[in-house]
């Protein structure tokens, strides 16, 4: 059995992100997107539109040292959900959490709308203050 096309793309995004590639993950993102970083840090809060979801994934990325491991994607041709473990270095902190990601997908493939969301936002919000 194939994977689903919106799995592979998910994929392929965090692969993109694990070889510093944001130009790549720009590709996968609709013009009109919307990314959602819970809790209560310098990353909270909803970016709306391409140039805005960019911008904070460069500023997540230029923080430091980060990886992602996807464990899990569930795909259909509206909606992915992604678990996956994110390991972060910065600032002498250190970041181990596992985030599940809920992404709206259109009928392009795009991504259009995502939330991060961690297993300890208590730990997620003290890394990020």
């Amino acid at each position: 059995m194939t994977e689903h096309p919106n799995a592979v793309t998910v994929r392929r995004s965090f692969e993109a992100w694990n070889s510093g590639r944001l130009d790549v993950i720009r590709e996968y993102i609709s013009e009109d997107a919307v990314l959602h970083f819970a809790g209560n840090n310098a990353m909270s809060g909803t970016y709306r539109g391409r140039d805005a979801v960019m911008d904070a994934l460069a500023r997540a990325s230029q923080a430091g040292g980060s990886h992602s491991d996807v464990e899990s994607v569930l795909a259909s041709d509206d909606h992915v959900i992604v678990f996956f473990r994110l390991t972060h270095e910065r600032d002498g902190k250190t970041l181990d959490v596992v985030q599940a990601m809920p992404i709206k997908v259109n009928a392009e493939g795009k991504l259009t709308e995502g939330w991060f969301l961690a297993n300890d936002q208590r730990a997620f919000d003290q890394f990020w203050s």
